[in-house]
């Protein structure tokens, strides 16, 4: 499957409306909580392939 522009930006709308609705139930807390989840992934990920 070759993964065009089209698809790469509709995941990122579906993405992102995702997020809205999810910071509209969610606590603020819980967004800090998953920032940092987010940035340990990304330095794993970072160490592993570059």
């Amino acid at each position: 499957m070759r993964w065009g522009r089209r698809f790469v930006c509709g995941c990122a709308a579906i993405g992102l409306g995702v997020v809205i609705l999810l910071a509209l139930i969610l606590p603020a807390g819980f967004w800090w909580f998953l920032l940092g989840a987010v940035l340990i992934v990304f330095g794993f990920w970072y160490i592993r392939f570059c």
